[in-house]
């Protein structure tokens, strides 16, 4: 494999339950047929690949990832293994780096030929003898992997090495001063062959483009590739994201050397998030993210198979799940049409003829017949990772209409609701209670409360 070779694909990156080896035996040819090249063998929570780095996998563990490799390669697809040390790893500690030479042998045996060795999510303190030894996190990182990578370039010269860094986006960069002298530092480290990862300017990036990769571009010596996390939920578990790849200019491909997305945990849910990436690096120039969308969902919409019978999802049902289901900052368009309604309404004179509420009301049953519908799917595994959020979606927006109506109608003030209702079903327990101690702004940030007094 090239180290110029434009890197294409998924990585299984997220936290929570892995996908079993089904679900990636049903899904690497597949990558293929998209035009991607590349799977990413990455789950955070493979005991042996994080919390427990140091230990082998047993014989039918080694059996399974060496089936995959092979499913890998007869599709034409990269097979690249993940492993990540850097919770409890000793970075000079010569048995330390023994245990991670030896773990990443049993797996080239298996037929990986290319290796990621993340740092990311970890503490960026040096115990006492790594601080005395090396002085800076940079300067340690870049000693293991050029060990390791070392020992690799003798036995796969063709193999692809990757890092992914504890200082992975321009927030973590711009935090203090010691982001970018760690970029910088690893970057003047690490050899050239040795590929980087980058988030964008957050986490989960709103936009990238080439301009917002110039810095990090200079600052590692190398184009990075990109950690896609546009449609990844494991920070938010109540929300899924079916919506289209967005926010990414034309020029981003030029500016990387690479795009691999770390999608929605529920592996049944990710064919809008794959299907709508591989439209756009077909061709940047002219993608748009509403027809790759519509696209998309036609190509699933055979997956929505109702049982008894009945007709299949309608396009018009698909899109509202993905547009109630749609990307991290917002609903699909003809959802936040709703939300702008019910805004509105809210603000005005009550008015029971005003058009708008009748929209809204009409809004609240398609939800509701959607998640009835779901409740047929042949598939259950697929209606199992849509049910919650839909349901939610289900209650609120009847929730919302229901009020707006008894508002309009200049019911008596006092406290609304129906017998049926349970109060705060979805806004209780200890998540909740802290946000609501927590100053927050409109969009979920902590923001430091003003300390200015009143004359």
């Amino acid at each position: 494999m090239r180290n110029d070779e434009f890197l294409s694909g998924v990585i299984e990156g997220f936290y929570g339950r892995p996908w079993s080896f089904e679900q990636r035996q049903a899904l690497l040819p597949r990558l293929h047929g998209w035009g991607f090249n590349t799977y990413v063998y990455a789950p955070k929570d493979d005991i042996k690949l994080r919390a427990h780095w140091r230990e082998r996998y047993d014989a039918d563990e080694a059996e399974a990832l060496r089936k995959l490799v092979q499913t890998c390669h007869d599709a034409g697809l990269h097979f690249m293994y993940a492993i990540a040390p850097g919770l409890d790893m000793r970075y000079g500690d010569a048995a330390d780096l023994a245990w991670l030479i030896g773990k990443v042998d049993q797996v080239t045996a298996l037929g990986v030929h290319d290796i990621v060795l993340l740092f990311d999510d970890i503490p960026q303190a040096l115990d006492p003898a790594d601080a005395e030894r090396f002085g800076a996190v940079a300067a340690a990182q870049a000693y293991v992997a050029d060990a390791l990578f070392t020992h690799l370039r003798e036995r796969r010269p063709d193999g692809r090495r990757l890092v992914c860094p504890t200082v992975y986006c321009r927030r973590m960069a711009d935090h203090d001063g010691d982001g970018w002298r760690y970029l910088h530092e690893l970057g003047r480290r690490l050899e050239p062959d040795v590929d980087v990862f980058w988030t964008g300017d957050e986490i989960v990036s709103e936009h990238v483009d080439a301009a917002s990769l110039a810095d990090v571009s200079e600052a590692l010596g190398r184009k990075p590739i990109l950690w896609e996390n546009l449609h990844a939920n494991d920070y938010d578990l109540r929300r899924l994201y079916l919506g289209p790849y967005a926010g990414r200019a034309a020029d981003l491909p030029a500016a990387t050397g690479g795009v691999l997305t770390n999608p929605n945990c529920a592996f049944e849910v990710n064919e809008v998030a794959f299907a709508t990436l591989a439209a756009f690096l077909r061709d940047p120039a002219g993608y748009e993210p509403d027809a790759a969308l519509d696209d998309a969902l036609a190509a699933w919409r055979p997956k929505f198979e109702l049982c008894g019978g009945a007709e299949n999802l309608t396009p018009d049902e698909s899109r509202l799940l993905a547009e109630l289901l749609y990307l991290p900052w917002r609903s699909g368009p003809g959802v936040e049409a709703r939300l702008v309604d019910a805004a509105a309404l809210l603000a005005a004179a009550p008015d029971p003829d005003d058009p708008r509420l009748a929209k809204l009301q009409r809004f609240a049953r398609e939800v509701e017949r959607l998640l009835a519908r779901l409740t047929e799917l042949c598939d259950r595994d697929l209606l199992h990772a849509l049910y919650a959020v839909v349901w939610e979606a289900r209650t609120e927006s009847r929730l919302l209409a229901d009020y707006l109506t008894h508002r309009a109608r200049g019911s008596q003030a006092g406290r609304f609701g129906k017998p049926d209702q349970i109060p705060n079903t979805y806004r209780l327990g200890f998540a909740a209670a802290v946000q609501a101690l927590l100053p927050l702004d409109d969009s979920g940030a902590v923001v430091e409360p003003s300390t200015e007094r009143s004359g």
